[in-house]
């Protein structure tokens, strides 16, 4: 072998070797960086020639990824955000409902229908009248405070899915761009790992917002779907917005209505979901339980006779709402608000608690109202209104245990995939410093022979 030939050995060995600790000082650096990517040093044998070996060459520079991984804890962190944000929403609904508390309906009902039993025992006070006149004021007002309460909730639901949707907009934007930054990178021969794990953490946290799923072409470029609609790729990004449809809030694309994400995970799902689904739900839930109560207390009071006035008792007189021309009683309950009588509420003689005619002494209709809330009613599913208020109340709550119970089991999955990751892409101190030493010893090595070849071109001359 030549003198210059070992020399051109030794200077390509000395710069592989350069290199490699480059890339092993850049993990050492980084090994608190959580959105670092391990990178690793693949070397191979230099191209022989005449059948001699011209050393050593890094033949790539690999980030060790598991695509696998990553989507896997995408999925999860998309599940257990959306339960996050499923939990903190429904806490703020929970604080509307105020249950159990002393203003919570249950206890306003109770008191209800208490006053009919006090006015029962002595039907003809009027104190006892204006203290049922109070009580249906109260409840009715807790009726109201829960209904704007969920319509308060859902007006900050649609105002946080339109900042959301406008963050994911934010990151498909992000993405396309670091899509053609790193292809015209990769294209100079230039690696963008740096570019690549920028892109991974904004990836990340678009999978936070929206349920998505992530492909590679063969240029490396990342393309993403969200909810099963093209949200960005190598080229250009999409852009959506909220919008109704069949009055559901949805994530539609601006340039194609037609197109709907479908969402079934991620915080901008659940903004979604609990303003379509859930909260009316909530809402028809009081809702027939108002209306159920309104219509049995009226059925029961429109059979009973007020005090006499001007000589005889009046009857057919509701206690919520009025008489329309036909007979039948409106404005009731309208819009989440029960109504009373402008009779009962101008003349508290107008209760009607007595079943028989000019007979102020009797309260056997107030005996029926105060039973009302243990009455099964069948508009009510043959429950009573006490049984179906806590139904739905149990409704709520097994929602809330339920997105808690997802909290806590998508945590532990996220935990364990991330402890993978780590284990398997990231920056091992231990590792990365034999690493160091294992280069180094190769690069004094290739200096050595350097030395040698000094020597040997010395002697030479000498012999000249």
């Amino acid at each position: 072998m030549g003198i210059g030939r070992l020399l051109d050995i030794s200077v390509r060995s000395m710069a592989a070797y350069q290199r490699a600790m480059d890339v092993t000082s850049q993990n050492i650096a980084n090994a608190g960086n959580p959105e670092y990517t391990r990178q690793k040093t693949v070397f191979a044998t230099e191209e022989t020639q005449a059948g001699i070996g011209m050393g050593v060459k890094i033949q790539d520079v690999l980030r060790i990824k598991n695509n696998l991984l990553d989507n896997q804890i995408r999925k999860y962190q998309s599940s257990f955000s959306e339960a996050e944000k499923r939990s903190e929403l429904l806490q703020q609904i929970e604080s509307v409902i105020a249950e159990p508390s002393e203003i919570g309906l249950s206890s306003y009902m109770t008191e209800f229908f208490n006053s009919w039993s006090q006015l029962a025992a002595n039907p003809n006070s009027i104190q006892l009248r204006t203290q049922i006149i109070q009580k249906a004021q109260r409840l009715s007002e807790r009726f109201s405070e829960i209904f704007e309460g969920f319509a308060s909730v859902q007006s900050m639901l649609q105002r946080e899915a339109i900042v959301k949707t406008n963050e994911v907009n934010g990151y498909l934007k992000e993405i396309a761009e670091m899509n053609h930054r790193i292809y015209e990178s990769e294209a100079k021969g230039i690696r963008a790992s740096e570019l690549k794990d920028k892109r991974d953490s904004i990836i990340d946290k678009l999978s936070e917002l929206v349920n998505i799923t992530v492909n590679f072409n063969e240029f490396g470029a990342a393309i993403i779907n969200v909810g099963g609609v093209q949200g960005a790729d190598q080229n250009v990004s999409a852009e959506f917005e909220v919008s109704f449809v069949n009055n559901k809030m949805r994530i539609v694309s601006k340039n194609d209505k037609n197109a709907i994400a479908l969402l079934n995970s991620g915080e901008l799902f659940t903004a979604t979901d609990l303003y379509s689904n859930k909260i009316p739900e909530y809402r028809t839930g009081f809702e027939n339980l108002a209306n159920a109560f309104v219509n049995k207390v009226n059925e029961f009071h429109m059979q009973g006779f007020t005090l006499v006035q001007s000589d005889s008792s009046s009857t057919g007189i509701p206690f919520f709402g009025t008489l329309d021309t036909s007979g039948n009683v409106v404005d009731a309950f309208v819009n989440g608000q029960i109504r009373i009588n402008d009779n009962i509420l101008n003349n508290p003689k107008n209760i009607s608690v007595s079943s028989s005619a000019n007979n102020d002494g009797n309260g056997s209709i107030a005996n029926l109202i105060a039973s009302v809330g243990d009455l099964k009613i069948a508009e009510l599913g043959n429950q009573s209104i006490f049984e179906t208020y806590t139904g739905l109340l149990n409704t709520f709550g097994v929602d809330k245990v339920v997105s808690d119970n997802k909290i806590e089991s998508n945590g532990l999955v996220i935990q364990q995939l991330k402890n993978q990751k780590s284990s398997y892409s990231g920056v091992s101190i231990d590792e990365e410093m034999t690493n160091v030493i294992k280069f180094q010893r190769s690069y004094e090595a290739a200096a050595k022979l350097i030395k040698v070849v000094n020597e040997m071109m010395e002697t030479i001359i000498q012999l000249v």
